[in-house]
């Protein structure tokens, strides 16, 4: 009888090891599969970081104090919303100024209209928290505002920015979306109106 239970256990073994197997592999993949998702999510926060250091956004998204350095806390938080706004007329052609610049640095006048940073954090009121990353994709490659029917004004370089990849694109919206929310309503731009409109 121990031989027949012996031999019956063998046979289980054999019969369900390659299930058992697959069981193993598939808990394993599954957790693997989980772990690079987690880590994709990450290494996309670390790469739209990185892009945006590099592309300067904090140079004119964050505002700056009267000695220069950005103010503490507003890092990509837009123009001050209580800040006032430079002006800009045609006469100054004449004296070579093609534009003015709020002494935040985060607003520009000139004959574009008056082109304001708008606050980058994802506040849901302020900011920029319902932005997709196809509609930031499909902004920064028409030329066209993602939120209102507008070109996107100077000093942004969007003719720059299409030549970034879709997953550079999609990285910076994630790292975008990873930052505090911040409550800045920056103004809105005003692009100048074409001659003879």
């Amino acid at each position: 009888m121990r031989a027949g239970a012996g031999g019956r256990r063998e046979a289980f073994r054999m019969n369900h090891f390659p299930t058992l197997c697959a069981a193993v592999l598939l808990a394993a993949l599954s957790s693997s599969c989980r772990s690079e998702a987690g880590a994709s999510s990450v290494d996309a926060v670390g790469r739209g970081r990185y892009l945006v250091q590099t592309m300067g956004c904090a140079d004119c998204h964050t505002p700056r104090g009267p000695g220069g350095q950005p103010m503490a806390g507003r890092d990509l938080t837009g123009h001050p919303a209580d800040a006032p706004l430079p002006t800009w007329d045609p006469s100054l052609l004449e004296k070579h100024g093609v534009a003015t610049i709020a002494p935040t640095g985060t607003a520009f006048a000139g004959p574009f209209g008056v082109s304001v940073a708008p606050n980058l954090t994802p506040d849901p009121e302020t900011g920029i928290a319902r932005l997709t990353a196809d509609a930031l994709w499909k902004s920064w490659q028409s030329g066209v505002h993602w939120s209102s029917d507008r070109p996107i004004l100077p000093p942004m370089p969007v003719e720059a920015y299409r030549h970034l990849s879709r997953d550079d694109v999609d990285a910076v919206h994630a790292y975008l979306h990873s930052l505090q929310p911040v409550v800045n309503r920056a103004p809105e731009s005003v692009p100048a109106i074409a001659p003879g409109r």
